[in-house]
C-alpha cells in the first residue's frame, strides 16, 4: 500500500482537519532505507571520528538506526515545490517537512516510500510567548548587580583561593556544595575533554555577555544550531538556555563559577518557546542525533512535554512510561549510543498535572527534581513514579534560589528544575573526566548510587540529592562493601515481608524460596525490574509453611543472590 495510515491518525487528521492549511508541519516516516550509498562499514561519512570513539570506548557496536535516511527520498521531496524538508532523522527513518499549501498533504499518499504522516504544527498557531517561564522553570527572582570594580583580571585570576584551597564559587556556592561538587573541582576535575550538548529554546546574548567570554575565549563554544527556525540567529531568542548554560559553563571572576567550566558545548534550539506542538518533539530528536553524530558526551535538557496547545496532542500519564513519546525514544537511543542524558524533572508539581514530563520519563534519562537551598524538596518539583513504576525523578538538586547570569551581566537567583539539571549535568561532566574509561551507565549509576535516600527512595524525592564525593568513591572501587546488595525487609517472615534487591539492568528475573533441606517450596517467574533498588513482597502464603530456616535465591540473567529467611 501506498499510505498506510492508523484509525488514531485518521481520526486525529479530521479533527486538525481546520488547521491543514498554508504551511503545516508534518513529520513523515519511511518504509525503508533503500537507495542509499551509507554503509556500516564507512561510518566516517556519517558520524564524526568523536562519534565513533565514543562507541569503541563503550562497546557500542552500530546498527541500522545509525545509517542516514535515503538520499533518494529526500531528493525526491525537496524537488517536490509543495513543500520544504526541514530535516530528516535516521533514528526514527523520517523527515519534517513543511508543507506550503493543504491539498499538498493528500499527495503524500502518492509517495511509495512513505508510510504514514502526522500533522505535528497546525499552519494557524498562534504564539503565546509563555511556555517556558511557566513550565519548564525560569522564574527570576531578583539581580545581584555589582561593581565592576570587584573583578579581578581574568589573566591572573585562579580558580581556586589560595588560603582554603576551594573554589571561588560566588553566589553559586551553595548550589555545588550541595551535591558535594567541590570534591571533584578541588582535585582540579572542570570537565575537562567532555562535550555538553544543550537543548534548550535560545541562548540570547550568549556571544556577547561578559560572564561567557572564558568559555569562548577557551574555544569551548563548539558550535551551535537551530533546528526551529534554522537560519536565524540564536543569540537572539529566547534567554532560558543563556540561563541554564551559565549553572554549567558561566563565570564572573570572584562573582560566579560554573559547575564544569572545562567542558565544552554544543547549543541547539529544539524548542519554540512560543507555542507548544508535537513539532518540538521532533526537533528534540533531531537536536540529540546531531548530538550523536558530533561526538556529545552529555545531554542536557531543561524541557518536558506533558501538555499542548492542541489538547488533541496531549498526553496520559499512562503514555509516560519511558519508552512511548517521541522524546523518550530519542532519549533511549542516545543513551544506547553512550550518551549520558540529563533532563529536569519539571516544574508540574503543585499543579493539577503533577507528574514529571517527557523525556524526564525516558527509561535512559537521568531525571533531576528540585530542592530549596537547605536539600528539602520544593512544592513545585515535578513528582513520579513513572507510568510503569519505576522511580522518578532519580536524584534532586537545588531549583530554588539558584545563582544564574543573567541578561544584564549580573547574577540572579531563578527557581525551576531547569537549573536543578544542568548543575547535575555539569558535575557528571567533571566525574567523567575523572573516570575517562568509564560507560555512560556506569556514570549514571553512581551518581543514584551517591544519592542520600538511595537505600530508601520515593517519588517525591526519587534516590535523593547525590554526593559526588561519593560518587568518587563508588567509581574508585571504594565504596562498594558499604551497599547490601540484596535484602529481605521484615525478618523473620510474614505476609508482608519484602525483598529488596539490587538489579544492574531492566531485566526479567525470578525468585526461588529453598526450605533448609535444599527443597525448591515455589518459584516467582517473569519478575519485571529496573536498573537500580527493587522491592518485591512474594510472602503472601508463608503462613502455610512450616517454621524454620530458608534461603531465598533471586535468579538475574548473570548471577544468583542468596538470602537467609527465618519463618517462626
Amino acid at each position: 500500500m501506498r499510505n498506510k495510515i492508523s484509525i488514531s491518525l485518521l481520526l486525529w487528521f479530521i479533527a486538525l482537519s481546520v488547521f491543514a492549511t498554508e504551511s503545516s508541519m508534518v513529520w513523515v516516516k519511511f518504509a525503508d532505507k533503500e537507495n542509499s550509498h551509507y554503509s556500516l562499514s564507512r561510518p566516517y561519512e556519517f558520524l564524526s571520528e568523536r562519534a565513533i570513539e565514543r562507541r569503541l570506548r563503550q562497546d557500542i557496536p552500530l546498527d541500522f538506526n545509525d545509517l542516514p535516511v535515503s538520499p533518494l527520498y529526500l531528493e525526491t521531496l525537496s524537488s517536490d515545490t509543495s513543500l520544504v524538508v526541514y530535516y530528516a532523522s535516521r533514528w526514527l527513518n523520517g523527515a519534517l517537512l513543511k508543507i506550503r499549501y493543504a491539498e499538498a498533504i493528500d499527495l503524500l499518499g502518492n509517495y511509495e516510500f512513505i508510510t504514514e504522516w502526522e500533522v505535528v504544527k497546525p499552519s494557524n498557531s498562534v504564539p503565546e510567548g509563555k511556555k517556558l517561564e511557566e513550565e519548564n522553570g525560569t522564574q527570576i527572582l531578583h539581580s545581584n548587580f555589582f561593581d565592576p570594580a570587584l573583578f579581578y583580571d581574568e589573566t591572573s585570576y585562579s580558580l581556586m583561593h589560595s588560603n582554603n584551597n576551594y573554589p571561588e564559587y560566588g553566589d553559586a556556592k551553595n548550589q555545588v556544595m550541595l551535591v558535594n561538587g567541590q570534591e571533584l573541582h578541588m582535585r582540579g576535575y572542570r570537565g575537562n575533554g567532555k562535550v555538553i550538548a544543550v537543548l534548550d529554546s535560545g541562548y540570547q546574548s550568549v556571544d556577547t555577555l561578559e560572564g561567557f567570554n572564558f568559555i569562548w575565549n577557551q574555544g569551548n563554544i563548539l558550535g551551535y544550531r537551530d533546528f526551529v527556525a534554522p537560519g536565524e540567529d540564536i543569540f537572539n531568542s529566547h534567554p532560558h538556555g543563556t540561563y541554564v548554560l551559565s549553572v554549567m559553563g558561566g563565570y564572573l571572576p570572584g562573582r560566579f563559577s560554573g559547575a564544569s567550566l572545562g567542558a565544552s558545548f554544543w547549543l541547539l534550539r529544539t524548542e519554540d518557546a512560543s507555542t507548544e506542538f508535537r513539532i518540538e518533539e521532533y526537533n528534540w530528536l533531531a537536536g540529540a542525533e546531531f548530538a550523536d553524530s558530533v561526538g556529545a558526551d552529555i545531554i542536557n535538557s531543561s524541557l518536558g512535554y506533558t501538555r499542548f496547545d492542541d489538547p488533541s496532542q496531549n498526553y496520559e500519564y499512562s503514555d509516560l512510561n519511558g519508552q512511548s513519546t517521541i522524546v523518550a525514544r530519542a532519549a533511549n537511543k542516545a543513551f544506547n549510543r553512550g550518551i549520558l542524558v540529563v533532563n529536569s524533572a519539571g516544574n508540574y508539581g503543585g499543579q493539577a498535572w503533577r507528574y514529571i514530563g517527557s523525556p524526564a520519563d525516558a527509561l535512559g534519562a537521568l531525571a533531576v527534581g528540585g530542592t530549596n537551598n537547605t536539600g528539602q524538596r520544593v512544592n513545585f518539583s515535578s513528582v513520579g513514579p513513572s507510568a510503569d513504576g519505576r522511580v522518578k525523578p532519580e536524584v534532586m538538586a537545588q531549583a530554588q534560589g539558584v545563582a544564574i547570569l543573567n541578561l544584564a551581566g549580573a547574577t540572579s537567583n531563578a527557581n525551576g528544575t531547569s537549573f536543578s539539571a544542568p548543575l547535575v549535568a555539569g558535575m557528571a561532566a567533571c566525574l567523567w573526566q575523572k573516570f575517562p574509561n568509564t560507560s555512560n551507565g556506569q556514570i549514571k549509576d553512581a551518581i543514584i548510587r551517591s544519592a542520600d535516600r538511595y537505600m530508601n527512595p520515593d517519588s517525591l524525592y526519587g534516590f535523593g540529592i547525590p554526593d559526588f564525593g561519593k560518587a568518587i568513591e563508588i567509581l574508585g572501587g571504594q565504596y562498594e562493601d558499604a551497599l547490601p546488595v540484596a535484602m529481605i525487609l521484615n525478618n523473620p517472615l510474614v505476609p508482608g515481608s519484602a525483598v529488596k534487591f539490587f538489579a544492574e539492568r531492566n531485566e526479567t528475573i525470578s525468585i526461588d524460596l529453598i526450605n533448609s533441606s535444599g527443597q525448591r517450596m515455589w518459584t516467582l517467574n517473569n519478575i519485571e525490574v529496573f536498573n537500580g533498588y527493587n522491592e518485591v513482597s512474594p510472602f503472601g502464603d508463608i503462613d502455610l509453611l512450616a517454621s524454620g530456616i530458608y534461603i531465598v535465591r533471586i535468579n538475574f540473567k548473570n548471577r544468583s543472590e542468596l538470602i537467609k529467611a527465618i519463618k517462626l
